[in-house]
């Protein structure tokens, strides 16, 4: 199947923010590629000269979509980057790929992500650790465990008594969330996204992980066609589809359930709170660079 791949070329500072912008339309995947990351984390091992070949003096943010969506996804970008300073040249380059090739390039950057209790490990390679290890295949869903907004979501899980818990993750991507809840002693999880690839490879994943017993996994928009109620629910999300979350809710929790949020910008996260907190108390937040998210509790 092939696909347009959407790059813009701009300054580490601002790579997260235009990633927000395409993970807003691109619903086959959003990546970043900073040179400086090779070196940042502890779990990738780059000393030679042919990882540094694949990436450019500026940090490239990609997005891909559908090619029949392209124009619409190009007019939507154009309008959100108007506004921005300081941002690098801002080039816009778009290029037809083939979504096999692509999947087999990002292979080769992929690296096992370490948190406090779990490993996030590719499928095709092997990692020796004490930790849980969730061997995933992201195909070209949005969601590896290296983007803020999932990883402050590991954070929070991580931090929780999950253990005989039933778990919600509405927009599961990768399945990443719902899935490694599982691995942390939840009993049961529902997975629900929106896109049907994103749902495949959240199928696939629940399967590599022998966690496919305790998993279902649903393509549906938001909490439509989810029945019961869950202890605890993960969302990552946008601001503004957080907000649309927010009405439906109430009948996918309880009292005390826990709702861990994210995907949210800093500017943005007074405003939902605001909404948030008439129904479920504020816990926790948490910020990475211009990300936060936060754990609240149903009241």
């Amino acid at each position: 199947m092939y696909y347009s791949e959407i790059a813009v070329y701009t300054t580490s500072e601002q790579a997260e923010l235009i990633a927000y912008f395409l993970q807003e339309v691109c619903m086959d995947g959003v990546g970043i590629y900073d040179k400086k990351d090779l070196y940042d984390s502890p779990s990738w091992d780059y000393k030679d000269d042919s990882a540094e070949q694949m990436y450019g003096s500026e940090v490239a943010v990609k997005g891909y979509c559908n090619v029949e969506d392209t124009e619409r996804v190009l007019c939507f970008l154009r309008r959100r980057l108007q506004g921005l300073r300081n941002a690098g040249s801002l080039r816009v380059e778009t290029r037809r790929v083939d979504g096999d090739a692509w999947v087999a390039k990002w292979k080769e950057t992929f690296r096992p992500i370490e948190t406090d209790k779990l490993v996030i490990c590719p499928e095709w390679q092997t990692v020796s650790t004490d930790k849980k290890v969730f061997y995933m295949d992201s195909g070209v869903a949005f969601g590896t465990g290296s983007h803020e907004t999932t990883s402050m979501c590991l954070q929070l899980a991580e931090r929780l008594t999950l253990a005989g818990k039933s778990v919600l993750d509405v927009g599961c991507g990768s399945g990443i969330l719902g899935l490694c809840a599982l691995l942390l002693g939840a009993e049961r999880a529902l997975l629900v996204d929106l896109d049907s690839q994103a749902t495949e490879v959240a199928q696939h994943n629940a399967e590599v992980n022998g966690l496919a017993k305790r998993a279902e996994v649903l393509t549906g928009n938001l909490t439509d066609g989810v029945s019961g109620k869950f202890d605890v629910v993960f969302a990552n999300l946008t601001a503004d589809v957080l907000a649309k979350l927010y009405a439906q809710l109430p009948a996918v929790v309880h009292d005390g359930t826990l709702l861990v949020i994210s995907g949210i910008l800093d500017v943005r996260l007074d405003g939902v709170l605001a909404q948030y907190t008439q129904r479920f108390r504020l816990l926790q937040t948490v910020a990475k660079g211009e990300w936060r998210a936060a754990l609240l509790a149903a009241k």
